[in-house]
């Protein structure tokens, strides 16, 4: 199998003019891969007649705080230490050092569940856009810190970047990863202060020149901060109100370096005065902030990890001229994260043809994208156990993500998942030959009978009749089922060629009539027998496992 690149052409000097072409089934389609796990039939359906700015403006609505994962595990040998009995939220407990391991599994179960229950909304996407760009691994820390980080996350996906720089500061799960709260005035720990400026804030291009005299300075302005463990209630006045813990960041004035800090002809020679108040920590890291996002590289920088995430990894001349520069503009306005997004959703650029099926889907997208197109029935909530397996399925069956080089939670350092910035592979990193034949084994595995799964109990599979009967009336037609599960499937135009393949060939069995397909499927849905049953599963399974084999089913 082999992937062919698109030839890309200069930008149209449109750039981010917004979108006046037509809107119609594939530019949804191509909004909808694009912001989102998959686009399934019935999300496409209901945007169709909305405008372009409808649509995105639904796209950009938050999705509500998701209920913290539950205890779905079983007790190990150490079980008089597990205080939370099963369904019960775990994520307000103290740490738990002999069920951390079955508390992050759960977490990255749910973590996918929300992805593939997922709403209208572009959140989910974005909470993995971030998880890469403030990248934190489960394995280094514990379930009891990535919780509140997660929330970090999610709390500010889609509002304002300032806010959130400093909010992911003084995160205790970054604090602990990597070493703020090791930092203090008389040993003051760069760590953090390389990376706020080279992976957060902004970047390490040509045009970014701070100096190591810069990455000092920072680490002398964040030093002070701690964690530990709190105990609250919701409500502090109803003492009938169990206590819940918490992992908390505060300020230790001893700790804190008051001096001045002076920073480089590249932060305009910018002075951070030295804070001796009980509040100085805090104040010396909104200083900081607003002086690293006065650059113009810090706002350029994250909208080229944006464009990159969303539109295509070559960024050339024209790209960073009509593209990247007047969003980084709207971006430096406020910081306001949806602002920028909506700019580029409703953009000429966008809807580009040489920018449609030109993108490797990463491993959760292309997994978790197809259980979402296909409508896979999970496990209710009542069966929390074998839901959270379900989900789980995803993140470690034998070929899911974690095998495919994208385990959630755990990218494989502080930079992210090397296909997001490593030139000049970018996307194709993620289809080598060792992961490309994991791609294919668990998209054709979930089109058998028996499903995909781990063990007992845990089994998920693509339901292709329930699939094929959402074109109604179509389905009948080879030829218009065809041209249905193509809009769907495929982010590239196929020949007249292949479309008469999977007719003749796959929904016809080989014979020339239309009838062949068309009589099978009334007679499955007039009086679905057993043989009838089989007759149309045995060809759909054929054509849903030959499609995504293709190479085309790996681009979006």
């Amino acid at each position: 199998m082999q992937f062919k690149e698109k030839t890309k052409t200069s930008m149209p000097l449109a750039g981010i003019t917004p979108y006046t072409g037509a809107f119609g089934k594939d530019e949804i389609t191509h909004l909808l891969k694009r912001t989102m796990f998959g686009a399934k039939k019935v999300d496409i359906d209901f945007f169709k007649g909305k405008t372009l700015s409808q649509v995105v403006d639904i796209l950009l609505t938050p999705s509500a705080n998701p209920s913290p994962p539950i205890r779905n595990y079983a007790l190990n040998s150490k079980q008089d230490v597990e205080r939370i009995a099963l369904g019960q939220i775990w994520a307000y407990d103290a740490e738990n050092a002999n069920y951390n391991t079955d508390r992050l599994n759960s977490l990255r179960a749910w973590w996918v569940g929300n992805m593939i229950n997922q709403g209208r909304t572009i959140h989910e996407k974005m909470v993995l856009f971030w998880h890469n760009h403030f990248a934190t691994r489960i394995n280094d820390t514990t379930a009891m810190l990535f919780i509140p980080h997660l929330q970090v996350l999610r709390r500010n996906a889609l509002g304002n970047f300032k806010t959130f720089v400093k909010e992911i500061t003084l995160d205790p799960n970054m604090l602990r990863f990597l070493n703020g709260y090791k930092n203090n005035k008389t040993a003051p720990d760069e760590n953090y202060g390389r990376e706020l400026q080279e992976l957060f804030t902004q970047g390490k291009g040509a045009n970014s020149l701070y100096t190591e005299a810069d990455v000092k300075a920072a680490a002398k302005v964040l030093t002070g901060w701690d964690v530990k463990q709190d105990t609250y209630r919701n409500n502090p006045s109803d003492l009938t109100e169990p206590l819940k813990t918490r992992w908390i960041s505060y300020f230790k004035p001893t700790s804190h370096d008051t001096t001045n800090k002076t920073f480089s002809p590249y932060y305009k020679n910018t002075v951070i005065k030295g804070d001796a108040t009980a509040n100085g920590g805090a104040n010396e890291i909104d200083a900081l902030i607003t002086m690293l996002l006065g650059t113009d590289e810090a706002a350029k920088f994250l909208v080229r990890k944006l464009y990159r995430f969303f539109v295509y990894y070559t960024i050339d001349v024209a790209t960073e001229t009509n593209v990247i520069t007047p969003l980084a503009a709207i971006f430096r306005q406020s910081y306001d994260i949806k602002a920028v997004l909506k700019a580029l959703l409703t953009s000429q650029h966008f809807f580009d043809a040489t920018n449609r099926g030109s993108v490797i889907k990463s491993p959760l997208d292309l997994l978790v994208g197809l259980v979402r197109e296909f409508n896979t029935v999970y496990p209710t909530s009542a069966d929390y156990v074998a839901q959270y397996s379900a989900w789980n399925i995803i993140n470690v069956s034998g070929n899911g993500a974690d095998l495919q080089s994208q385990a959630i939670g755990n990218p494989p350092n502080v930079a992210g998942w090397p296909a997001y910035y490593q030139a000049p592979l970018y996307h194709e990193i993620w289809a080598n030959t060792d992961t490309l034949p994991k791609r294919l084994r668990f998209t054709d595995q979930f089109f058998t009978t028996s499903g995909y799964g781990v063990g007992s109990g845990k089994k998920i599979f693509g339901d292709v009749l329930a699939f094929t009967d959402q074109f109604k009336t179509d389905a009948a037609d080879p030829n218009l089922l065809v041209t249905r599960v193509l809009e769907i499937m495929y982010r590239v135009p196929v020949g007249d060629t292949f479309k008469a393949y999977l007719k003749k060939t796959i929904l016809l069995d080989g014979q020339a009539s239309d009838h062949y397909w068309t009589d099978a499927w009334n007679t499955y849905k007039t009086a679905p027998t057993a043989t009838a049953i089989n007759i149309v599963t045995t060809r759909l399974t054929k054509l849903y496992k030959f499609l995504t084999e293709n190479p085309e089913y790996q681009l979006s």
